[in-house]
């Protein structure tokens, strides 16, 4: 589940000259009943929790939101006497007493033990590999290349399991990731949000009480959001309960937009006709690969053989690319798989002697590769409705070529199919070929109904849409505003340096109104990818050789998935050296 969030000051800095001065709330004493001391200054309190040591942001010093926190993260503690807070407090005290400044070596000492910190944590290792591998490594090339001085000088650097606290961590709890995409300085940034634990199954007001907990927490308005996408899941679809339904009632301006990559995936559907060579390649898969002895048997045959692959892959309906994969390798073994099933005399073995099963094998391996291509293309970051929209519709518009080409017997667009039918002439289907083109082609257009780009080209090129002329969706004083940005030669010479965030933030300088409709165009994301890319992170973080982590997950994550880099001279003000000996 992905969001798209304007930072509160940004908002403000469209507000008027008369908007109030920010209000500050004192802190309360008897705010330790919900086990909260001041963790900020006098002059502008915070809320720190003595359990957790979260500090929260001056706006959340109130009972309802302080409570709040003490009854989902720590439910445990609820009716706790509040000397054991007071407890609490003065070992709080007691650490903060101990930080002391760091000079010197040791110093540059700590800093070098975060940097590896940060590198093992992005190359989703275990943090003991620091110690046990990157460390001795490291000795070993300076005292070779510098000399031992160097060497010794590098065995300072504090790296043990325990300098890098982690503690055990063996949950199983469902995790909800959310990511941000945002005005920042002089561009658009997208970072993670949070990662939540869902303290039972993965329903729709379980998931909106999770992030509706860490807004009010952390003084977010949703009101601050333009838009929101996720997978088409009911329990984030419903239309009365869904997640997507609760954050808009929050946030009248915000628009849902459904995973352009799942709707992608959704739109992949085969005939029956075409459906039995699949069942036929997944048969054969689970022949060869269930079987341990099989599979040592196969890739021997195939290492016999001289083939480029000594292995199938395992056909998964969860993962966008499996399928064209799974035929493109069995295709390209299917002389190595007819010898093996006949040496097993599997009843499988009669499909690859069949030049029409051959040739439709061939067909969904060329066609399932551009379609997988199509899907990486709307992978990654920084994507917009305007570049993915692009994809798409160049897509479509090749599979109705496609499907007229096919029509009139013309493959030669399928390159493995081709070669096929040049060896087997007597093979027809180009009917069957041309009516499932035909097929994929409704179902694209049933899954990307609208043009997300209409009425919004002027985002894209201001210097070439007349609002006059030109369907742009804007009110009329706008409509004066892109007028003047479309003549200002000054503005035009930027625009083509800049990429299109970090344009509208120049423009936004001179006609904040019109920038502002324009970051409601741009913000929003198109995929749940960096969901998906993050998800895979936690299935490598989340291993037997890497069960013990930081207090959560989030923190690993964070370092993990966020392009950001931490504030290291912060965080060294807060901590003590503990200098390796």
């Amino acid at each position: 589940m992905e969001k798209f969030l304007k930072r509160k000051n940004e908002v403000q800095s469209y507000a008027s000259p008369s908007s109030k001065a920010k209000f500050i709330r004192k802190y309360n004493p008897d705010l330790i009943n919900f086990g909260f001391v001041n963790g900020g200054s006098e002059a502008e309190p915070r809320a720190q929790c003595v359990e957790c040591g979260l500090t929260l942001s001056n706006e959340a010093l109130k009972p309802s939101k302080l409570k709040r926190h003490l009854e989902t993260k720590h439910p445990k503690l609820i009716g706790k006497p509040v000397d054991y807070f007071k407890r609490k407090d003065d070992g709080l005290q007691m650490q903060r007493r101990s930080i002391v400044s760091l000079t010197g070596d040791a110093k540059c000492a700590l800093k070098a033990s975060y940097l590896v910190a940060r590198r093992v944590a992005q190359s989703k290792k275990a943090f003991t590999i620091a110690e046990e591998l990157v460390l001795p490594a490291a000795v070993d090339m300076c005292r070779e290349m510098i000399g031992e001085a160097a060497a010794k000088k590098l065995k300072t650097i504090p790296l043990s399991n325990d300098i890098l606290d982690e503690s055990t961590d063996v949950t199983n709890a469902a995790l909800l990731l959310v990511f941000v995409r945002y005005r920042w300085d002089s561009s658009l940034q997208e970072d993670i949000l949070f990662c939540g634990e869902l303290p039972t199954r993965a329903t729709a007001e379980e998931c909106f009480r999770c992030m509706d907990n860490y807004f009010t927490e952390n003084g977010l308005d949703w009101q601050n959001c333009v838009g929101v996408c996720s997978d088409g899941a009911a329990s984030m679809t419903g239309r009365h309960r869904g997640v997507i339904k609760q954050i808009l009632d929050l946030a009248p301006e915000a628009k849902w937009t459904h995973c352009f990559l799942h709707r992608e995936n959704l739109a992949k559907k085969m005939s029956p006709e075409f459906h039995e060579v699949m069942d036929v390649t997944v048969k054969t898969i689970n022949f060869i690969k269930s079987n341990a002895v099989n599979s040592r048997c196969f890739a021997q045959l195939c290492e016999g053989m001289e083939a480029d692959h000594v292995q199938l892959l395992y056909h998964s309906e969860v993962r966008w690319l499996s399928r064209g994969l799974v035929l493109t390798r069995i295709f390209e073994l299917r002389n190595e798989i007819f010898s093996f099933l006949t040496d097993k005399k599997s009843p499988l073995a009669h499909h690859y002697t069949n030049a029409t099963f051959i040739a439709k094998l061939a067909y969904l391996s060329d066609i399932f590769s551009l379609l997988n291509q199509l899907n990486i293309s709307l992978q990654g970051r920084n994507s917009n409705i305007f570049f993915v929209a692009d994809k798409v519709q160049a897509f479509q518009k090749k599979l109705s070529l496609w499907s007229k080409r096919a029509h009139e017997e013309r493959l030669d667009m399928f390159p493995l199919l081709s070669d096929i039918l040049e060896s087997s002439p007597q093979v027809k289907i180009s009917h069957s070929v041309s009516q499932h083109l035909s097929h994929l082609a409704n179902k694209f257009a049933e899954y990307f109904p609208e043009d997300p780009r209409e009425g919004h080209m002027w985002v894209v090129d201001p210097f070439s849409v007349d609002p006059t002329e030109n369907d742009v969706a804007l009110p009329s004083h706008l409509e004066s505003q892109l007028l003047e940005v479309s003549t200002d030669s000054t503005l035009k010479g930027q625009w083509g340096k800049l990429d299109l965030g970090s344009f509208w933030i120049v423009v936004s300088k001179e006609y904040p109104l019109l920038a502002l409709r324009a970051f409601k165009v741009l913000l929003p994301f198109t995929t749940t990818y960096l969901c998906e890319s993050g998800f895979s992170t936690v299935a490598t973080t989340k291993t037997k050789a890497r069960s013990r982590l930081r207090a959560s997950l989030e923190a690993t994550l964070r370092v993990s998935l966020s392009p950001i880099p931490p504030r290291l001279d912060l965080i060294m003000s807060k901590r003590q050296a503990q200098v390796s000996h």
